[in-house]
This record gives structure tokens, sequence and C-alpha cells, in this order.
């Protein structure tokens, strides 16, 4: 799960912006990005039709607060988190993040910010598979019927689809976000073997899209923090066990979060969704 590479954590006296943010998610083909999604069919949904804090037009608003980081950003996380891995206790977990978004990264704003490339790879592959399963995109619709000739594996179909939107990458986000499109796509098949990649209902786009923003969340949480909990004298199953834990919790607040910004009845772009959909995670953390 995950990276492939973690480390210490960015220390104290840096931006909590790295200075190739501005360019992070340019080898992102976003040109279905804003493919509209209709809202939830899911009746438990709160309808009210509220925007959350994530939409649009707070997304321009410079967060607040000061730009570098702390001293001792990480601290509290990886001492709630070492002792979640310890415990099992799901207060220490919620400290754990809740402490790793609010001090780490700078609070819900900032760390929204700071992880657009999230949004921007969701919302690409939401959009990317509603053009595909609506045929609506002559060049798309070759690709898929390239795809399907070859009779490839779901897993290497999926593969085939996050190379198609992120061909090059470069940047730790971008080669984070890919990671997270295959995770989340992933995740869709163990959800539903039968699962038809370029057949999907809104429903499963939408999943889909919050199962890529959870991992690249939980991918930020391991880049940050990893060393932490490889250095741990507990046995390797344990650490995995907890980590699982982590991304679960992760998953379950990433997808409450979609299903908020989705109700209310009204047809948004994708890019607008994922961007409510990370915000609203990111402050649910911070204030858990």
């Amino acid at each position: 799960m995950g990276t492939s590479t973690s480390s210490a954590g960015a220390g104290a006296g840096t931006s909590f912006d790295p200075p190739w943010l501005d360019d992070a998610g340019d080898s992102i083909d976003t040109g279905c990005a804003d493919t509209p999604l209709s809202p939830s069919t899911d009746p438990s949904d709160d309808a009210d039709g509220d925007k959350s804090e994530g939409d649009d037009e707070n997304q321009a608003t410079p967060p607040a607060g000061s730009p570098i980081a702390p001293p001792g950003r990480y601290q509290q996380a990886r001492g709630a988190l070492t002792g979640f891995i310890r415990s099992g206790s799901d207060s220490d977990l919620r400290r754990g993040i809740s402490s790793f978004v609010k001090k780490g990264m700078g609070g819900a704003s900032r760390a929204g910010s700071r992880m657009r490339t999230s949004a921007i790879a969701a919302s690409s592959l939401g959009g990317f598979l509603a053009t595909a399963r609506d045929a609506t995109d002559p060049s798309i619709n070759a690709w898929v019927d390239s795809i399907k000739q070859r009779g490839l594996s779901a897993k290497n179909t999926a593969l085939e689809v996050v190379q198609r939107l992120i061909p090059s990458g470069g940047s730790v986000d971008e080669e984070s976000a890919k990671h997270a499109m295959d995770n989340a796509i992933a995740h869709l098949y163990e959800m539903d073997p039968a699962t038809d990649i370029f057949n999907l209902t809104d429903d499963q786009i939408a999943s889909l899209m919050a199962y890529t923003v959870a991992f690249d969340v939980y991918n930020r949480v391991q880049l940050e923090l990893g060393r932490v909990f490889e250095k741990l004298k507990y046995a390797p199953q344990l650490v995995q066990n907890r980590l699982g834990q982590v991304l679960d919790y992760i998953i379950v607040v990433v997808n409450r979060s979609m299903e908020k910004v989705r109700a209310g009845g009204v047809e948004r772009p994708m890019r607008d969704i994922a961007n409510a959909a990370l915000r609203d995670a990111l402050t649910v953390f911070a204030e858990s």
C-alpha cells in the first residue's frame, strides 16, 4: 500500500508548500476533469444542498497563517500513531491524523492546497471513465476499443488507464497520484469483482474518486511518517495490520465527505466535487 519510499518527514523552517507545487499535476491529463457528475442516489445522504467548505469558491482563498512549518511539526502525530500501533486505540488513530493535518500540514485549508493534485487525479480519472462509458469522445472510444481487443486482465487494464492519464509523472505528488489511482481501481474491483471499468455508474465513479483521494492522503501519511513505523520494534504483520486500519479510517471519512458534497440534487463538475470532498475530509480529520 502507498508509495514505495518513505521519509523522516519534512523538517521545521521549510515551507509547507514545496517549490514544485505550482507545477504539480501538469502531467495529468485533465481534459475530462470538468465532466458533470450526477448527485448521489443514496436517500440517506444529507440533501440540504449546502455547499461544502471545500468548494471552488473557497479554493482560491490563500490559507491563513505562516507559510513556514513550525518546529516539531510531526512530533505529536508520530507519538499518537506510534501509540496506535501499540494499542490499536481509535482515539490514538484519530489524534494522530488530526495532528498530522493541523500541525504537520498547517491546517485543513493549507493541507487542501498542498494536496491539490489529489483532487486533480480523482476528477481526471472519474471524468475519463465517464467519457469512456458515454462514448462521447472519438479518440477515447478508439483507445478503449484497442484495450478491449487486447483482452487485458483487470489489473493490466487499470495500469493502462493510469498510464493514459499520467504518462510521465515526475514530482512526488504525481507519482503518489499514480499509485492512488491504481490502488483505487484495485479497491473498486475488490468491492465488486464483476465491475466493468468502462461501464461504471455515476455512484461507482464517485466511489472511485473518493478512493483515489483516500489513497493519496494515506500515501502522504506514509511519505512523511513512514520511517517512524519502520523503526518500531513490533512484528511486521502487526504494523501492517495497523496501517491497514489507518487506511480504512481514511477511506471511511473520505467516502462520507464524497457523499456529503454530492447531496442536494444538483449535477456538478467532477473537479468541483473532488476539491470539495478533499477539503471536507481534511476538515473532518483536523477536528477529530
